[in-house]
């Protein structure tokens, strides 16, 4: 029994770190945009606490809902336009780190670049 606390408490440990990895990596997400520049045109994400996403491409709009797993975020798209499959696999995961608002980079190809408040 007393082997098993520790473990429980490192379990618990565990959790908690993960619950503040994904706030920290998207408290400055909530009500901002996300706009990403590819070679076939720009595209916005918003993203909401309860883990639902829309987002304005090229294409037209996406809606789904988002996940963080294994220092990934996954895109699962559920309602999109027909040619939207052409372009993105379904879930779209790539990695995620921690940016601020005015933060610009670059990764796999793309430019982003994240501003304050809800830009169309």
């Amino acid at each position: 029994m007393r082997a098993i606390l520790p473990v429980i408490a490192l379990c618990a440990f565990t959790v908690a770190a993960f619950a503040a990895s994904e706030q920290e990596l998207m408290a400055t997400r909530y009500g901002n945009t996300l706009i990403i520049h590819d070679s076939l045109g720009t595209n916005r994400v918003w993203y909401n606490p309860d883990h639902t996403f829309h987002a304005a491409s090229w294409l037209g709009d996406v809606y789904g809902h988002w996940q963080i797993q294994n220092g990934q975020m996954c895109l699962y798209a559920e309602q999109y336009p027909a040619l939207y499959r052409l372009k993105y696999s379904i879930p779209e995961c790539d990695v995620i780190e921690p940016h601020k608002v005015g933060d610009k980079w670059q990764h796999s190809g793309r430019d982003y670049e994240l501003v304050g408040g809800i830009v169309h």
